[in-house]
C-alpha cells in the first residue's frame, strides 16, 4: 500500500541536486524506518558527490541529554541544509529544543513520515519550519466516503464497539445510563445524533494520504481478480498463454 522509501532517498537526493545543496546534515529515527532510510540516503548521495556534514539518529527515548548535543552538533555545522527522516514523535523533542533555543537559518527536508503532521503546522514552529522541503504520500479523493462516513449509526450495527466509543467521543455522550458507581449518566446517547454538524479528523476527508494508498491497493486486486475471471483461454497472462483455474487459484497468479 506504500512505495519502497528507496523512492523517496532518490526524490530527496535530487532535491538536493537541483538546489545545488552539496554539504548537508542528517537526522534520522532510531528505528527501521530511520535506519534503513539513512543507509540508502548516504549511499545514494555518494553517487552524485554529496557530501554529509553529520548524521545523527534521534533516540527513543527523547533523552534531553542526547537532544541537546544533537543541537550543538547541528549549530556548530557549517552544512545550513538538514534532511530528516523519522516519525513526528521522535522529532517533537528536537524541535522543541530549536524553539527554545531560537535556531534559524536551517532549511528543513522533511521525509513523508513527518512531512504532513499537523503538529509543526503551528504559528510557534512556523519561525524555524517555514518553507521546508518535503515529500508525501500523494493526496487523492475517494468518492462517496464522506457521504458513507456521515450515514453510519451505532444502531446500524451492534457488534461494532468501535463505532460506539467514538460516537461517546464526538458527542460527549453515554450509551450507558448508569455509571459503575450507579450515578446517574449526564447525558445518554441515542445513536440518532448529526454527525454533519461535527468537525472532527473523522468526517474531514480533505487530506487523504495513507487511506488514498488503501483505496489504490484494494482497487489494485479488485481489477486483478476481475481480469483472471475474465480471462479468455490462449490470451491469458501465464505461460502458453493460459489462464489461471479459478477453483484453485494460486497466491502468484
Amino acid at each position: 500500500t506504500i512505495p519502497s522509501d528507496a523512492f523517496q532517498v532518490r526524490a530527496m537526493v535530487q532535491i538536493l541536486r537541483h538546489f545545488e545543496w552539496t554539504w548537508v546534515g542528517l537526522l534520522y529515527s532510531d528505528d527501521d524506518y530511520g535506519v534503513y532510510a539513512a543507509q540508502a540516503f548516504h549511499q545514494e548521495m555518494q553517487l552524485f558527490g554529496l557530501c554529509a556534514a553529520f548524521s545523527e539518529f534521534l533516540p527513543h527515548d527523547n533523552n534531553i541529554r542526547d537532544i541537546q548535543r544533537i543541537m550543538e552538533v547541528i549549530q556548530s555545522s557549517t552544512a545550513r541544509v538538514v534532511v530528516v527522516f523519522a516519525p513526528s514523535s521522535f522529532l517533537i523533542p528536537l524541535m522543541d529544543e530549536v524553539v527554545l533555543q531560537n535556531m534559524t537559518g536551517r532549511q528543513w527536508i522533511a521525509s513523508e513520515a513527518w512531512a504532513t503532521s499537523p503538529v509543526f503546522r503551528t504559528p510557534r514552529f512556523h519561525p524555524f519550519l517555514g518553507g521546508t522541503r518535503s515529500i508525501a504520500i500523494r493526496r487523492g479523493e475517494i468518492q462517496g466516503l464522506r457521504d458513507f462516513l456521515l450515514r453510519l449509526q451505532p444502531n446500524t450495527d451492534q457488534k461494532n464497539n468501535m463505532l460506539r466509543i467514538l460516537w461517546e467521543k464526538i458527542f460527549g455522550c453515554s450509551f450507558e445510563t448508569e455509571k459503575a458507581s450507579g450515578e446517574q449518566v449526564k447525558r445518554v446517547c441515542t445513536g440518532l445524533e448529526d454527525l454533519s454538524t461535527t468537525n472532527t479528523p473523522y468526517t474531514d476527508v480533505s487530506g487523504l494520504r495513507a487511506s488514498y494508498n488503501v483505496y489504490k491497493a484494494v482497487y489494485a486486486l479488485a481489477h486483478a481478480l476481475h481480469d483472471l475471471i475474465q480471462c479468455e483461454k490462449g490470451r491469458g497472462p501465464f505461460s502458453g498463454n493460459s489462464c489461471a483455474d479459478m477453483s484453485n487459484l494460486k497466491p502468484w497468479q
